[in-house]
């Protein structure tokens, strides 16, 4: 097949494609990577909340009523 004005303007498209699926692809990575180390924060504070939680409760006794009652 010779290198038409058409072939040339579709090779020319199919690289901008590749080009802009690789760049794509990079970015759903990036997100990606963004997503799962946001959630390994949200556990840990989940599990300090629930630290904290459970410290409190398993010291209430210890507290002034007024501030217990807020508990």
């Amino acid at each position: 097949m010779s290198d038409t004005p058409k072939r040339k303007q579709l090779e020319k498209r199919v690289s901008n494609l590749e080009s802009l699926f690789t760049h794509l692809e990079k970015t759903v990575v990036d997100l990606d990577d963004v997503v799962i180390d946001g959630q390994k924060k949200i556990e840990e504070l989940s599990d300090r909340v629930d630290h904290l939680e459970r410290k409190i409760d398993s010291e209430k006794h210890d507290f002034p009523d007024e501030i217990r009652d807020l508990l």
